[in-house]
Protein backbone atom coordinates (compact mmCIF):
# COMPACT_ATOMS: atom_id res chain seq x y z
CA UNK A 1 0.00 0.00 0.00
CA UNK A 2 1.27 3.74 -1.21
CA UNK A 3 2.09 5.59 1.71
CA UNK A 4 0.76 9.09 1.31
CA UNK A 5 1.05 12.37 2.90
CA UNK A 6 -2.81 12.28 4.62
CA UNK A 7 -0.86 9.23 6.44
CA UNK A 8 1.56 10.83 7.97
CA UNK A 9 -0.56 13.80 8.67
CA UNK A 10 -3.06 11.52 10.33
CA UNK A 11 -0.47 9.82 12.95
CA UNK A 12 -1.27 11.06 16.44
CA UNK A 13 2.11 10.65 17.73
CA UNK A 14 3.50 13.01 15.61
CA UNK A 15 1.03 16.19 15.84
CA UNK A 16 1.60 17.26 12.78
CA UNK A 17 -1.07 19.93 11.38
CA UNK A 18 -1.97 20.91 8.22
CA UNK A 19 -1.49 25.15 7.69
CA UNK A 20 -2.05 25.45 3.99
CA UNK A 21 -2.86 23.13 0.95
CA UNK A 22 -5.41 21.61 -0.92
CA UNK A 23 -7.41 18.68 0.68
CA UNK A 24 -7.40 16.66 -2.92
CA UNK A 25 -3.38 17.31 -2.25
CA UNK A 26 -3.01 15.06 0.48
CA UNK A 27 -3.47 12.15 -1.74
CA UNK A 28 0.40 12.84 -2.71
CA UNK A 29 2.54 9.13 -2.38
CA UNK A 30 5.61 10.08 -0.09
CA UNK A 31 8.94 8.36 -0.96
CA UNK A 32 10.99 9.51 1.33
CA UNK A 33 12.01 12.36 4.08
CA UNK A 34 14.46 15.27 3.23
CA UNK A 35 15.62 17.00 5.95
CA UNK A 36 17.32 20.23 4.64
CA UNK A 37 18.75 24.46 5.18
CA UNK A 38 20.20 24.93 1.92
CA UNK A 39 18.58 27.60 -0.05
CA UNK A 40 18.61 25.35 -2.90
CA UNK A 41 17.68 21.92 -2.02
CA UNK A 42 16.90 20.52 -5.90
CA UNK A 43 19.68 18.85 -6.60
CA UNK A 44 19.04 16.63 -3.92
CA UNK A 45 15.58 15.99 -4.99
CA UNK A 46 14.75 13.34 -7.07
CA UNK A 47 10.56 14.06 -6.79
CA UNK A 48 8.10 12.58 -4.16
CA UNK A 49 9.71 13.62 -1.12
CA UNK A 50 8.65 14.76 2.38
CA UNK A 51 10.71 17.85 2.60
CA UNK A 52 11.59 19.02 6.30
CA UNK A 53 13.19 22.26 7.46
CA UNK A 54 13.29 25.23 9.66
CA UNK A 55 13.90 27.51 7.85
CA UNK A 56 17.24 28.47 9.40
CA UNK A 57 18.96 29.80 6.02
CA UNK A 58 15.18 31.59 4.98
CA UNK A 59 14.98 34.92 7.20
CA UNK A 60 14.09 37.32 4.37
CA UNK A 61 10.31 37.31 2.49
CA UNK A 62 12.48 36.51 -0.54
CA UNK A 63 14.34 33.87 0.40
CA UNK A 64 11.57 31.95 1.81
CA UNK A 65 9.73 32.30 -1.52
CA UNK A 66 12.98 31.28 -3.56
CA UNK A 67 12.80 28.13 -1.28
CA UNK A 68 9.54 26.94 -1.77
CA UNK A 69 9.66 27.84 -5.73
CA UNK A 70 12.68 25.14 -5.76
CA UNK A 71 10.96 22.84 -3.36
CA UNK A 72 8.38 23.17 -6.10
CA UNK A 73 10.67 22.53 -8.83
CA UNK A 74 12.17 19.47 -7.22
CA UNK A 75 8.73 17.56 -7.43
CA UNK A 76 8.55 17.55 -3.61
CA UNK A 77 5.34 15.99 -1.70
CA UNK A 78 5.02 18.39 0.68
CA UNK A 79 6.39 20.88 2.97
CA UNK A 80 7.00 20.42 6.68
CA UNK A 81 8.28 23.72 8.75
CA UNK A 82 9.88 23.14 12.09
CA UNK A 83 8.45 25.68 14.46
CA UNK A 84 10.01 27.02 17.40
CA UNK A 85 13.98 26.99 16.55
CA UNK A 86 14.57 29.46 13.89
CA UNK A 87 10.57 30.65 13.48
CA UNK A 88 8.05 30.38 15.94
CA UNK A 89 5.68 30.21 13.17
CA UNK A 90 5.70 29.30 9.28
CA UNK A 91 6.74 32.55 7.58
CA UNK A 92 4.09 34.54 5.31
CA UNK A 93 6.40 34.09 2.38
CA UNK A 94 6.56 30.62 2.45
CA UNK A 95 2.55 30.04 2.92
CA UNK A 96 1.76 32.17 0.00
CA UNK A 97 4.88 30.80 -2.69
CA UNK A 98 3.29 27.33 -1.92
CA UNK A 99 -0.03 28.27 -2.53
CA UNK A 100 1.42 29.41 -5.71
CA UNK A 101 2.58 26.11 -6.39
CA UNK A 102 -0.31 24.66 -4.45
CA UNK A 103 2.40 22.66 -2.02
CA UNK A 104 0.89 21.56 1.21
CA UNK A 105 2.58 22.57 4.14
CA UNK A 106 2.73 20.84 7.60
CA UNK A 107 2.92 22.51 10.54
CA UNK A 108 5.71 20.25 13.04
CA UNK A 109 5.37 21.45 16.47
CA UNK A 110 8.88 21.86 18.98
CA UNK A 111 8.16 18.62 20.88
CA UNK A 112 8.47 16.62 17.32
CA UNK A 113 12.22 16.00 16.49
CA UNK A 114 12.37 15.34 12.52
CA UNK A 115 14.01 11.90 12.76
CA UNK A 116 10.54 11.09 14.43
CA UNK A 117 9.12 11.99 11.02
CA UNK A 118 12.04 10.61 9.11
CA UNK A 119 11.51 6.96 11.10
CA UNK A 120 7.66 6.35 10.46
CA UNK A 121 7.94 7.59 7.20
CA UNK A 122 10.83 4.86 6.63
CA UNK A 123 9.04 2.39 8.58
CA UNK A 124 5.90 2.63 6.69
CA UNK A 125 7.60 2.51 2.99
CA UNK A 126 9.70 -0.59 4.53
CA UNK A 127 6.27 -2.49 5.25
CA UNK A 128 4.59 -1.59 2.46
CA UNK A 129 7.87 -2.90 0.75
CA UNK A 130 8.10 -6.17 2.77
CA UNK A 131 4.03 -6.82 1.80
CA UNK A 132 4.64 -6.26 -1.80
CA UNK A 133 7.50 -9.01 -1.98
CA UNK A 134 5.11 -11.43 0.39
CA UNK A 135 2.71 -10.52 -2.31
CA UNK A 136 4.79 -11.34 -5.29
CA UNK A 137 6.27 -14.61 -3.78
CA UNK A 138 3.06 -15.49 -3.47
CA UNK A 139 1.98 -14.64 -6.99
CA UNK A 140 5.22 -16.35 -8.63
CA UNK A 141 3.32 -19.25 -6.43
CA UNK A 142 -0.12 -19.52 -8.03
CA UNK A 143 1.88 -18.84 -11.29
CA UNK A 144 3.98 -21.88 -11.06
CA UNK A 145 1.16 -23.99 -9.71
CA UNK A 146 -0.93 -23.11 -12.55
CA UNK A 147 1.82 -24.01 -15.11
CA UNK A 148 2.10 -27.33 -13.68
CA UNK A 149 -1.45 -28.14 -12.89
CA UNK A 150 -1.28 -29.98 -16.11
CA UNK A 151 -3.53 -27.33 -18.16
CA UNK A 152 -0.27 -26.17 -19.41
CA UNK A 153 -0.09 -22.41 -21.05
CA UNK A 154 -3.83 -21.82 -20.72
CA UNK A 155 -4.29 -21.56 -16.88
CA UNK A 156 -1.24 -20.04 -16.67
CA UNK A 157 -2.10 -17.35 -18.54
CA UNK A 158 -6.06 -17.54 -16.52
CA UNK A 159 -3.94 -16.89 -13.60
CA UNK A 160 -2.05 -14.37 -14.84
CA UNK A 161 -4.82 -12.10 -15.81
CA UNK A 162 -6.54 -12.64 -12.30
CA UNK A 163 -2.97 -10.94 -11.06
CA UNK A 164 -3.53 -8.41 -13.01
CA UNK A 165 -6.96 -7.37 -13.36
CA UNK A 166 -6.42 -7.24 -17.26
CA UNK A 167 -6.52 -9.28 -20.37
CA UNK A 168 -3.14 -10.99 -21.02
CA UNK A 169 -2.08 -13.20 -24.48
CA UNK A 170 0.66 -15.67 -25.85
CA UNK A 171 1.42 -14.70 -29.18
CA UNK A 172 3.98 -16.29 -31.01
CA UNK A 173 5.91 -14.77 -33.86
CA UNK A 174 3.88 -15.77 -36.82
CA UNK A 175 0.66 -14.08 -35.28
CA UNK A 176 -0.93 -17.63 -33.90
CA UNK A 177 -2.48 -17.05 -30.38
CA UNK A 178 -1.21 -19.53 -28.29
CA UNK A 179 -3.49 -18.32 -25.32
CA UNK A 180 -5.19 -15.60 -24.19
CA UNK A 181 -7.74 -14.84 -21.35
CA UNK A 182 -10.40 -14.05 -20.76
CA UNK A 183 -11.23 -15.72 -23.95
CA UNK A 184 -13.19 -13.18 -24.82
CA UNK A 185 -10.83 -10.56 -25.30
CA UNK A 186 -10.04 -9.34 -28.90
CA UNK A 187 -6.27 -8.49 -29.99
CA UNK A 188 -5.28 -6.58 -32.68
CA UNK A 189 -2.10 -9.35 -33.61
CA UNK A 190 -1.43 -7.24 -36.48
CA UNK A 191 -0.65 -4.23 -34.95
CA UNK A 192 0.72 -6.32 -32.17
CA UNK A 193 3.38 -8.21 -34.52
CA UNK A 194 4.12 -4.79 -35.70
CA UNK A 195 4.70 -2.90 -32.65
CA UNK A 196 6.73 -5.45 -31.44
CA UNK A 197 8.98 -5.63 -34.16
CA UNK A 198 9.35 -2.09 -34.53
CA UNK A 199 9.50 -0.52 -30.79
CA UNK A 200 10.47 2.82 -32.24
CA UNK A 201 6.82 3.31 -34.20
CA UNK A 202 4.75 3.47 -30.67
CA UNK A 203 1.64 1.51 -28.84
CA UNK A 204 -1.47 3.71 -29.01
CA UNK A 205 -3.52 1.42 -26.94
CA UNK A 206 -0.75 0.76 -24.31
CA UNK A 207 -0.39 -2.88 -24.73
CA UNK A 208 2.53 -4.25 -22.65
CA UNK A 209 4.78 -6.67 -25.55
CA UNK A 210 7.54 -8.72 -24.04
CA UNK A 211 9.33 -11.33 -25.87
CA UNK A 212 9.71 -14.43 -25.02
CA UNK A 213 13.43 -16.19 -26.21
CA UNK A 214 13.86 -19.85 -26.44
CA UNK A 215 17.60 -21.07 -26.87
CA UNK A 216 18.94 -16.89 -28.08
CA UNK A 217 15.58 -16.68 -30.31
CA UNK A 218 12.51 -15.10 -30.41
CA UNK A 219 9.46 -17.58 -30.01
CA UNK A 220 6.71 -15.19 -28.99
CA UNK A 221 5.42 -12.19 -26.93
CA UNK A 222 3.64 -11.75 -23.65
CA UNK A 223 1.18 -9.12 -24.15
CA UNK A 224 -0.89 -7.72 -21.36
CA UNK A 225 -3.28 -4.54 -21.74
CA UNK A 226 -2.54 -1.96 -18.35
CA UNK A 227 -2.27 -3.84 -15.48
CA UNK A 228 -5.11 -2.28 -12.91
CA UNK A 229 -2.84 -4.17 -10.44
CA UNK A 230 1.22 -3.97 -10.23
CA UNK A 231 2.98 -5.53 -12.80
CA UNK A 232 5.93 -6.36 -11.16
CA UNK A 233 4.77 -10.34 -11.65
CA UNK A 234 5.33 -10.04 -15.40
CA UNK A 235 9.24 -10.55 -15.55
CA UNK A 236 8.60 -13.79 -13.42
CA UNK A 237 5.63 -15.09 -15.91
CA UNK A 238 7.83 -14.13 -18.99
CA UNK A 239 10.88 -16.78 -17.79
CA UNK A 240 7.72 -19.56 -16.98
CA UNK A 241 6.56 -18.89 -20.51
CA UNK A 242 9.74 -19.41 -21.76
CA UNK A 243 9.85 -22.66 -20.33
CA UNK A 244 6.85 -24.23 -21.11
CA UNK A 245 7.46 -23.04 -24.79
CA UNK A 246 11.01 -25.02 -24.50
CA UNK A 247 9.05 -27.94 -23.23
CA UNK A 248 6.69 -28.19 -25.83
CA UNK A 249 9.54 -27.51 -28.53
CA UNK A 250 11.70 -30.48 -26.77
CA UNK A 251 8.54 -32.89 -26.70
CA UNK A 252 7.73 -31.57 -30.53
CA UNK A 253 11.66 -32.67 -31.41
CA UNK A 254 11.48 -36.31 -29.64
CA UNK A 255 8.00 -37.31 -32.00
CA UNK A 256 9.35 -35.26 -35.31
CA UNK A 257 12.52 -37.64 -34.28
CA UNK A 258 10.11 -40.95 -33.78
CA UNK A 259 7.98 -39.78 -36.97
CA UNK A 260 11.22 -39.40 -39.05
CA UNK A 261 12.27 -43.15 -38.69
CA UNK A 262 9.43 -44.33 -39.51
CA UNK A 263 8.68 -42.59 -42.48
CA UNK A 264 12.44 -43.17 -43.69
CA UNK A 265 12.46 -46.60 -42.94
CA UNK A 266 9.31 -46.82 -44.78
CA UNK A 267 10.78 -44.86 -48.04
CA UNK A 268 13.57 -47.30 -47.97
CA UNK A 269 11.60 -49.96 -48.15
CA UNK A 270 13.29 -51.52 -44.87
CA UNK A 271 9.54 -51.78 -43.87
CA UNK A 272 6.22 -52.95 -45.22
CA UNK A 273 2.61 -51.26 -45.28
CA UNK A 274 1.36 -52.78 -42.43
CA UNK A 275 4.31 -52.62 -40.06
CA UNK A 276 4.53 -48.70 -41.20
CA UNK A 277 0.50 -48.24 -40.73
CA UNK A 278 0.68 -49.62 -37.41
CA UNK A 279 4.23 -47.27 -36.27
CA UNK A 280 2.16 -44.50 -37.83
CA UNK A 281 -1.28 -45.03 -36.08
CA UNK A 282 0.18 -43.09 -32.75
CA UNK A 283 0.98 -39.81 -34.89
CA UNK A 284 -2.53 -39.65 -36.96
CA UNK A 285 -1.64 -40.88 -39.93
CA UNK A 286 -3.92 -43.54 -41.02
CA UNK A 287 -3.79 -45.52 -44.42
CA UNK A 288 -7.29 -45.02 -45.11
CA UNK A 289 -6.91 -41.16 -45.35
CA UNK A 290 -5.60 -38.91 -48.12
CA UNK A 291 -2.67 -37.45 -47.11
CA UNK A 292 0.22 -35.23 -48.67
CA UNK A 293 3.57 -34.60 -48.21
CA UNK A 294 6.03 -31.79 -48.19
CA UNK A 295 9.37 -32.21 -48.52
CA UNK A 296 11.64 -29.13 -46.83
CA UNK A 297 15.52 -28.24 -46.59
CA UNK A 298 17.52 -25.30 -45.92
CA UNK A 299 20.48 -24.62 -46.98
CA UNK A 300 22.48 -23.81 -43.54
CA UNK A 301 20.43 -25.81 -41.44
CA UNK A 302 21.80 -28.16 -38.91
CA UNK A 303 19.13 -31.28 -37.55
CA UNK A 304 18.71 -29.14 -34.10
CA UNK A 305 17.21 -26.30 -36.57
CA UNK A 306 14.91 -28.79 -37.92
CA UNK A 307 13.95 -30.19 -35.01
CA UNK A 308 13.15 -26.90 -33.32
CA UNK A 309 10.86 -25.49 -36.33
CA UNK A 310 7.82 -24.27 -34.86
CA UNK A 311 4.72 -26.81 -35.05
CA UNK A 312 2.45 -26.91 -38.53
CA UNK A 313 -1.17 -26.59 -37.60
CA UNK A 314 -3.28 -29.77 -39.45
CA UNK A 315 -0.07 -31.83 -40.17
CA UNK A 316 2.25 -34.10 -38.64
CA UNK A 317 6.27 -32.88 -38.96
CA UNK A 318 8.85 -35.34 -39.01
CA UNK A 319 12.50 -35.17 -39.86
CA UNK A 320 14.87 -37.07 -42.18
CA UNK A 321 18.36 -36.46 -42.27
CA UNK A 322 18.20 -32.67 -43.55
CA UNK A 323 15.06 -32.68 -44.65
CA UNK A 324 11.76 -31.63 -42.56
CA UNK A 325 8.79 -33.63 -43.49
CA UNK A 326 5.48 -32.86 -42.86
CA UNK A 327 2.56 -35.10 -43.64
CA UNK A 328 -0.70 -32.98 -44.27
CA UNK A 329 -3.84 -34.35 -42.77
CA UNK A 330 -6.94 -34.51 -45.00
CA UNK A 331 -8.52 -31.25 -46.39
CA UNK A 332 -5.35 -29.08 -45.26
CA UNK A 333 -5.05 -26.55 -48.01
CA UNK A 334 -1.19 -27.77 -49.23
CA UNK A 335 0.46 -24.31 -50.96
CA UNK A 336 -0.77 -22.19 -47.39
CA UNK A 337 0.77 -24.81 -45.22
CA UNK A 338 3.94 -24.63 -47.78
CA UNK A 339 4.15 -20.85 -47.71
CA UNK A 340 4.07 -20.98 -43.72
CA UNK A 341 6.72 -23.53 -43.57
CA UNK A 342 9.10 -21.68 -45.82
CA UNK A 343 8.55 -18.56 -43.87
CA UNK A 344 9.37 -20.61 -40.73
CA UNK A 345 12.64 -21.60 -42.72
CA UNK A 346 13.78 -19.03 -43.81
CA UNK A 347 13.63 -16.54 -40.58
CA UNK A 348 17.24 -16.26 -40.16
CA UNK A 349 17.88 -15.21 -43.52
CA UNK A 350 18.63 -18.64 -45.38
CA UNK A 351 16.87 -19.66 -48.48
CA UNK A 352 14.83 -22.40 -47.90
CA UNK A 353 13.68 -24.76 -50.56
CA UNK A 354 10.05 -26.62 -50.44
CA UNK A 355 8.36 -29.32 -52.51
CA UNK A 356 4.75 -30.55 -52.58
CA UNK A 357 3.90 -33.77 -53.42
CA UNK A 358 0.32 -35.22 -54.48
CA UNK A 359 -2.42 -36.20 -52.35
CA UNK A 360 -2.81 -40.13 -52.54
CA UNK A 361 -4.23 -42.68 -49.51
CA UNK A 362 -2.07 -45.93 -48.40
CA UNK A 363 1.60 -46.39 -47.00
CA UNK A 364 2.51 -46.35 -50.98
CA UNK A 365 0.63 -42.82 -51.30
CA UNK A 366 2.87 -41.87 -48.41
CA UNK A 367 6.24 -43.16 -50.21
CA UNK A 368 4.93 -41.74 -53.59
CA UNK A 369 4.13 -38.31 -52.37
CA UNK A 370 7.63 -38.38 -50.80
CA UNK A 371 9.56 -38.74 -54.02
CA UNK A 372 7.30 -36.18 -55.66
CA UNK A 373 7.88 -33.74 -53.07
CA UNK A 374 11.51 -34.40 -52.53
CA UNK A 375 12.36 -34.33 -56.66
CA UNK A 376 10.14 -30.72 -56.32
CA UNK A 377 12.33 -29.27 -53.80
CA UNK A 378 15.65 -30.19 -55.06
CA UNK A 379 14.37 -27.62 -58.32
CA UNK A 380 15.63 -24.71 -56.03
CA UNK A 381 14.68 -22.21 -53.62
CA UNK A 382 11.49 -21.26 -53.23
CA UNK A 383 7.90 -23.62 -53.46
CA UNK A 384 8.05 -26.03 -55.74
CA UNK A 385 4.53 -27.57 -56.52
CA UNK A 386 4.94 -31.76 -57.89
CA UNK A 387 5.76 -32.87 -61.62
CA UNK A 388 4.65 -35.77 -62.81
CA UNK A 389 7.08 -38.36 -61.51
CA UNK A 390 9.70 -39.85 -64.09
CA UNK A 391 12.09 -42.84 -63.51
CA UNK A 392 15.43 -40.75 -63.24
CA UNK A 393 13.65 -38.92 -60.77
CA UNK A 394 12.57 -41.72 -58.54
CA UNK A 395 15.94 -43.08 -58.82
CA UNK A 396 17.54 -39.64 -57.91
CA UNK A 397 14.88 -39.85 -54.45
CA UNK A 398 15.80 -43.29 -53.67
CA UNK A 399 18.25 -43.71 -50.75
CA UNK A 400 18.36 -47.70 -51.98
CA UNK A 401 21.07 -46.12 -55.18
CA UNK A 402 24.45 -44.92 -53.99
CA UNK A 403 23.82 -42.62 -57.12
CA UNK A 404 25.57 -39.66 -55.90
CA UNK A 405 28.53 -41.80 -55.32
CA UNK A 406 28.55 -43.42 -58.73
CA UNK A 407 27.94 -39.83 -60.15
CA UNK A 408 30.90 -38.34 -58.83
CA UNK A 409 33.03 -41.19 -60.08
CA UNK A 410 32.09 -40.68 -63.34
CA UNK A 411 32.44 -36.71 -63.69
CA UNK A 412 35.96 -36.95 -61.31
CA UNK A 413 37.69 -36.87 -64.56
CA UNK A 414 36.37 -34.19 -65.99
CA UNK A 415 36.34 -31.95 -62.56
CA UNK A 416 40.08 -32.63 -61.85
CA UNK A 417 40.62 -31.21 -65.93
CA UNK A 418 38.82 -28.08 -65.01
CA UNK A 419 40.72 -27.31 -61.57
CA UNK A 420 43.81 -27.98 -63.06
CA UNK A 421 43.38 -26.26 -66.29
CA UNK A 422 40.81 -23.54 -65.40
CA UNK A 423 38.72 -25.53 -67.61
CA UNK A 424 34.67 -25.42 -68.54
CA UNK A 425 34.14 -29.49 -69.42
CA UNK A 426 31.43 -29.65 -66.33
CA UNK A 427 29.97 -26.71 -67.33
CA UNK A 428 30.05 -27.80 -71.35
CA UNK A 429 28.85 -31.27 -70.84
CA UNK A 430 25.58 -29.70 -68.67
CA UNK A 431 25.16 -27.08 -71.86
CA UNK A 432 24.94 -29.74 -74.09
CA UNK A 433 22.78 -32.28 -72.71
CA UNK A 434 20.28 -29.51 -72.14
CA UNK A 435 20.53 -28.39 -75.65
CA UNK A 436 19.76 -31.85 -76.90
CA UNK A 437 23.06 -31.94 -78.15
CA UNK A 438 22.70 -28.65 -80.17
CA UNK A 439 26.70 -27.41 -80.62
CA UNK A 440 25.09 -24.54 -81.94
CA UNK A 441 23.10 -23.63 -79.14
CA UNK A 442 26.02 -24.65 -76.79
CA UNK A 443 28.62 -22.69 -78.50
CA UNK A 444 25.61 -19.62 -78.31
CA UNK A 445 25.17 -20.04 -74.59
CA UNK A 446 29.14 -20.35 -73.31
CA UNK A 447 29.71 -17.29 -75.67
CA UNK A 448 32.21 -19.86 -77.34
CA UNK A 449 32.85 -20.78 -80.95
CA UNK A 450 31.53 -23.99 -81.95
CA UNK A 451 34.96 -25.55 -83.01
CA UNK A 452 35.61 -24.96 -79.56
CA UNK A 453 32.41 -26.22 -78.72
CA UNK A 454 33.55 -29.69 -80.29
CA UNK A 455 37.32 -29.67 -79.03
CA UNK A 456 35.73 -30.12 -75.50
CA UNK A 457 33.26 -32.76 -76.33
CA UNK A 458 35.92 -34.70 -77.90
CA UNK A 459 37.46 -34.13 -74.08
CA UNK A 460 34.66 -35.56 -72.56
CA UNK A 461 35.13 -38.77 -74.65
CA UNK A 462 38.27 -39.16 -73.61
CA UNK A 463 38.25 -38.89 -70.35
CA UNK A 464 35.29 -40.46 -69.29
CA UNK A 465 35.48 -43.14 -72.32
CA UNK A 466 32.18 -42.46 -72.70
CA UNK A 467 30.31 -42.03 -76.23
CA UNK A 468 28.51 -38.24 -76.73
CA UNK A 469 26.56 -40.41 -79.82
CA UNK A 470 25.31 -43.38 -77.49
CA UNK A 471 21.81 -43.08 -75.76
CA UNK A 472 23.30 -45.12 -72.75
CA UNK A 473 26.15 -43.10 -72.21
CA UNK A 474 24.26 -39.67 -72.34
CA UNK A 475 21.79 -41.05 -69.73
CA UNK A 476 24.34 -41.83 -67.54
CA UNK A 477 25.94 -39.12 -67.68
CA UNK A 478 22.96 -36.65 -67.67
CA UNK A 479 22.03 -38.53 -64.41
CA UNK A 480 25.50 -37.89 -63.08
CA UNK A 481 24.95 -33.98 -63.34
CA UNK A 482 21.37 -34.34 -61.78
CA UNK A 483 22.83 -36.36 -58.97
CA UNK A 484 25.46 -34.08 -58.28
CA UNK A 485 23.47 -30.84 -58.92
CA UNK A 486 21.25 -32.10 -55.54
CA UNK A 487 25.02 -32.01 -53.81
CA UNK A 488 25.43 -28.50 -54.22
CA UNK A 489 22.13 -26.77 -54.20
Amino acid sequence: MTLRLADVLADPDLSLRLVDGALAALNRPVRWVAVTELADPRPFLSGGELVLTTGLSQRTVRAQREFVARVAEGRAAGLGFGIGLSHDRIPGGTLAEARVHGLPVLEIPYETPFIAVDRFVADRILEAQYGRFADLLDEHDTLAKSLLSGRGLGALIESLHQILGAPAMVLDVYGGVLATAPSSAAWPVEQILFAARSPAAGRRDQTSILPITVEDTVEAYLCCRRPRRSADVLPYAVSLVGLELARRRAELAGKRRLAGQVLEDLVRGLIGGPEAERRLAPFGIRATDEHALLVASVAAADGRRLLGAPPLTGATTAVVEDCLIAVLEPGQPAREVAMLLHAHLSRHGDPARVGVGGWYTGMTGLRWSYYEAHEAMTRGAGINEREQMSLSGLLLASEDVPLRDLARDVLRPLRLFDAEHGGSLVETLRAYLDTNGSVAAVAQRLIVHRNTVRYRMEQIEKLTGRSLAGTADRVQLWLALAATRLDTD
